[in-house]
């Protein structure tokens, strides 16, 4: 089996071309997007593999919420991409920071019987839709901002999203229900996720 390293020694010599897509795509350039969207499936592929290689043992709910939370945490720092690795090289740090907190946290969860907070950085922002009383002003419009960029999103993305970060479904619950593979649903929910982020960048709700 190919180790992640070995991923990325081989296509190390696409830095340059990378870094003018990763370019393209911050100008708006819709078929950029979407390549380097394309190019970050390889972030399952790096989670998975750190895992098991680094002897974390996350289970693999908690590897797709690890996943989710790379991409989120890819996308706004994207204008910080020099092109002096391959795109491939400059996500697996964040594959592997993502993980390695992730475990932390779930070995602090297990010494105090806390659960983990399983829907990552945006999930939270989701959960948030709920407002308690003490919401303020600048809060509010805040998610004012989140409920009507996933208004924004096509029925079967918003769908999807709700479903999981709202209803709290698992990923083989929703294909089940909309029989999907599951593995179209993730990447369904992903997109979303991102594209999501990007817009409430755009609105300078996020940081």
């Amino acid at each position: 089996m190919v180790s992640a390293s070995q991923a990325l020694t081989a296509d190390g010599g696409t830095a340059p071309e990378d870094l003018l897509l990763v370019r393209r795509a911050l100008q708006g350039d819709s078929l950029a997007v979407d390549q380097v969207l394309e190019r970050l499936s390889c972030v399952v592929r790096f989670v998975y593999r750190l895992n098991r290689s680094l002897g974390y043992g996350l289970p693999p709910e908690q590897l797709e919420d690890v996943v989710q939370q790379v991409y989120l945490a890819v996308w706004p720092r994207l204008p910080d991409y020099v092109g002096s690795a391959a795109l491939e090289s400059w996500v697996f740090g964040f594959c592997r920071n993502c993980l390695r907190a992730a475990a932390r946290r779930r070995a602090q969860a297990a010494q105090t019987t806390v659960g983990l907070g399983a829907d990552g950085e945006l999930g939270g922002a989701v959960d948030a839709l709920r407002p308690g009383p003490e919401t303020n002003v600048e809060e509010t419009e805040g998610l004012d901002a989140l409920q009507a960029e996933l208004e924004r999103l096509s029925p079967a993305e918003r769908e999807v999203v709700e479903l999981r970060h709202l209803e709290g479904w698992s990923f083989e619950q929703i294909a089940r229900q909309r029989d999907l593979p599951a593995s179209t649903v993730k990447d369904r929910c992903y997109r979303a996720l991102v594209r999501l982020l990007e817009r409430l960048e755009r609105r300078h709700v996020c940081e």
